[in-house]
This record gives structure tokens, C-alpha cells and sequence, in this order.
């Protein structure tokens, strides 16, 4: 998959001509978002056509709040996941105030139109674009394309969105985040070192795990997790069963939250790694026992809990 700044490098390219194409944030892309892409790629393999993604770094959010809304995927993986939906090229491009300042009619006769030769445009169902936000009926005047715009895709009767999943893990209902996605929700981070206390003094050593404070996380619990090492020797990259604890560690009277693993059956140093944690369903609400053996003997229970559920 091709990834640009600038659309004229795309259009650059060897063979290029017009290409069909999404615009939107795609934070998380969940099941709405694949909708989007599953259509446009069907049009741009039956017209023998680049399938192209248009979006925004950072989220146009970020540049008018001094609180964005936390992603639910990382720019890294958002582009992992839209290759495997299909996608040929993304153009990524800066999110900036001038951009911002730009009217719809502009964006899409000079980069949509001129510089990307879009010839067939996906929108979603509440697409807004410029500083006029303008929406679907409005940018099918905007350029020599053919504009369709894509209706919702709706869970429990309504409409599936970034916003309904961030509240959703925000208030315990992963099962629900995780319907949403189409996939378990999952974080990434480098491993690093922690208070020590899992190996040594519980007998179950965990992976501490540095996540962007921009990423959105699940209600603190303990849960089912799955996680895999994104680098090192390829053996050591597959999936595998785990039990992750997101809480503050009340037992030891913790302060703050941390995200702690314990990866089942695996042994090795994997500090500096980078690891993903998938979260797969809750198994309890942290609480405090009443010394090591209660906890431990609660870790052990945890673990076997893990293996009823799937990979």
C-alpha cells in the first residue's frame, strides 16, 4: 500500500489517471468504516482503478480542543488494517489550519478533482467537509465525479461510530466496543519495567505496558486478553492466551492506573519489546484482597479462566 503527503504524489505515479475514492478519519475503522471501504474498493477493482483512502494527521479535532476525543487505534495500525480491507494508496495529509480554513468547494475541485482525479467518491452517511461543512448534497456539485454516499451500518438500531465505542469501553461494556469494531479492541506499547512485583513476589511475571495517553482504554478491570510481540524473531510473534489487569493494583495500594500482562505458557526477556494486548472479554472488577495468598491464589483462578475463552 502507497502512502503520500501530497496528492500530486500519487497522481504521479506510472499508469495513474483517476481513482476511486473514501474521505474520513477512520478512527478505529470499525464496522461502519469497513462498510465505506468494502464499497469502495468494489469499485475501484470493477473499474480497474486505484482504491484510494483520503485522511487527516492529526484528527481535525485536535487542532480546535485541548481535548480530542482518545483514538481507538494508533495512526500505525489505522493503516495496517486499511491494507488488509484492500486499500491501494492513502493519502495522509497534514491536518493544518490552512487546510481547515479551506471551503469544500475548494478541497475538492483542487485535490479531489485536479491533483488526485477522483473519479468516484465514498462518503458516509454524516460527512462533513470544510471550513462551510459541507455535506453530500452539497459536494456532489463540486467536481466531475460521481459522488454516493453511504448509509449507516446500525448495531442495535443505531448507527455504529467512533464516539458510541469510546463510550462504550469508557463505561464496561467491551463486549459491546468489541461488536462495534468487528474485532476485539486492542492497545500497543513498548514493554517496560514495573514495580517489580510479578515475578518475584506473585510467581506470575507481567508484561508493563507503555500506552500513548492519547489512546482510549477499556473501564478498569481484570480481563481475557490475547497478545503477540510486534518485533523480534518471527516464533515469537504469534498470537497467545494471556490475562491482562488494568487497575491500580489496590492490594499494594496503587495510586494509578497500570496495564499489566501475564502472557500463559511463554518465557522470555521482552523488556523494550513492542507488544499488543487484545482485549477479548472482562473477567472481574479489581478489588483488594487480604494478603499474597488471597491474590495469588485469584491470579491462578484468573488463568484458568482465560483458557475457556477463544484465542
Amino acid at each position: 500500500m502507497r502512502i503520500e503527503h501530497e496528492p500530486k504524489a500519487l497522481r504521479a505515479l506510472a499508469g495513474w489517471k483517476h481513482c476511486a475514492a473514501t474521505i474520513g478519519n477512520f478512527d478505529g475503522v470499525h464496522r461502519g468504516h469497513q462498510e465505506l471501504l468494502r464499497r469502495t474498493v468494489e469499485c475501484a477493482r470493477a473499474k480497474g482503478l486505484p482504491a484510494v483512502v483520503v485522511t487527516f494527521d492529526p484528527h481535525p479535532a485536535a487542532l480546535f480542543t485541548e481535548y480530542p476525543p482518545r483514538t481507538l487505534c494508533s495512526r500505525e495500525y489505522c493503516l495496517e488494517l486499511l491494507e488488509e480491507l484492500g486499500v491501494d494508496a492513502v493519502l495522509l495529509m497534514p491536518f493544518t489550519r490552512e487546510l481547515a480554513e479551506q471551503t469544500a468547494e475548494h478541497f475538492c475541485r483542487r485535490v479531489l478533482q485536479d491533483e488526485l482525479g477522483v473519479s468516484d467518491l465514498f462518503v458516509g452517511y454524516d460527512f462533513r467537509l470544510g471550513c462551510d461543512q459541507a455535506g453530500a448534497d452539497r459536494m456532489r456539485d463540486f467536481g466531475a465525479y460521481t459522488l454516493t454516499q453511504v448509509g449507516a451500518v446500525l448495531e442495535g438500531g443505531e448507527p455504529i461510530s467512533s464516539t458510541r465505542i469510546r463510550k462504550a469501553l469508557c463505561e464496561g461494556r467491551l463486549d459491546e466496543a468489541n461488536a462495534l469494531l468487528g474485532r476485539a479492541f486492542s492497545v500497543r506499547g513498548e514493554v517496560v519495567h514495573g514495580a517489580g512485583r510479578g515475578g518475584p513476589l506473585l510467581g506470575v511475571p507481567t508484561a508493563n505496558l507503555d500506552v500513548d495517553d492519547a489512546h482510549a482504554m477499556p473501564a478498569p478491570a481484570v480481563y481475557a486478553t490475547s497478545a503477540r510481540l510486534l518485533d523480534g524473531p518471527d516464533e515469537e510473534r504469534g498470537w497467545r492466551m494471556a490475562v491482562t489487569s488494568f487497575c491500580k493494583n489496590p492490594t499494594f495500594d496503587g495510586t494509578h492506573l497500570t496495564l499489566e500482562t501475564h502472557i500463559l505458557d511463554f518465557e522470555g526477556d521482552i523488556y523494550g519489546r513492542q507488544l499488543e494486548v487484545r482485549f477479548v472479554a472482562e473477567l472481574r472488577k479489581e478489588r483488594r484482597f487480604n494478603g499474597l495468598d488471597a491474590l495469588i491464589a485469584q491470579i491462578r483462578a484468573d488463568m484458568d479462566e482465560r483458557r475457556a475463552f477463544p484465542l
